[in-house]
C-alpha cells in the first residue's frame, strides 16, 4: 500500500539539504516525516508523536538514526547520523506545537466572493459558500 503526502496540505516543511522534514498528520496523528528531497519514490522515515518522547534518550536517538539512514537510502556514516539526529531533535518542539488535526475547510457551492479593500487595493477576502447541509432526522 502506498501513500502520498501533499506538502501544500502539510502544516509545514523544512529542507535540510538532501532531506526534507515534513510536519504533517499520518493516520490522524501528528508526525515528522523525513523524505529524501531529490529522489522520487524513495522510502520515508516517520517519527510519530506517540513515540516522540523516546527520541529524547540519546541512545535511542542514535539507534534510530542508523535505521533512518538505512530507510532513506543514505550512507550510514557518523556525519549522516548527526545530521538526522539534529533534524529530529530540533524538530520535536515543532512536532508537538502543530494542531492535533488538520484544519478543515468549509465545503459547499460558491455563491460569491467577499473582498476586503483598503484605499482601492484588495487586502483580503474569501469565498462565500452555500454550505452543504447534513441530513437531519426527527
Amino acid at each position: 500500500m502506498s501513500a502520498t503526502i501533499d506538502t501544500a496540505k502539510a502544516f509545514m516543511s523544512r529542507q535540510h539539504g538532501d532531506i526534507t522534514a515534513i510536519y504533517t498528520w499520518v493516520n490522524d496523528e501528528r508526525a515528522l516525516v523525513l523524505v529524501p528531497t531529490y529522489r522520487k519514490n524513495a522510502p520515508w522515515y516517520i517519527v510519530c508523536e506517540s513515540a516522540a518522547y523516546k527520541y529524547d534518550d540519546h541512545r535511542y536517538l542514535a539507534a534510530q538514526c542508523a535505521k533512518a539512514c538505512e530507510v532513506l537510502g543514505i550512507e550510514a556514516s557518523t556525519t549522516n547520523w548527526v545530521r538526522i539526529a539534529t533534524i529530529i531533535h530540533d524538530g520535536l518542539p515543532d512536532l508537538i506545537r502543530i494542531p492535533t488535526r488538520p484544519e478543515s475547510k468549509p465545503e459547499g457551492k460558491k455563491y460569491g466572493e467577499l473582498k476586503v479593500m483598503a484605499n482601492g487595493t484588495q487586502i483580503g477576502g474569501e469565498d462565500i459558500l452555500i454550505e452543504n447541509e447534513a441530513p437531519s432526522y426527527a
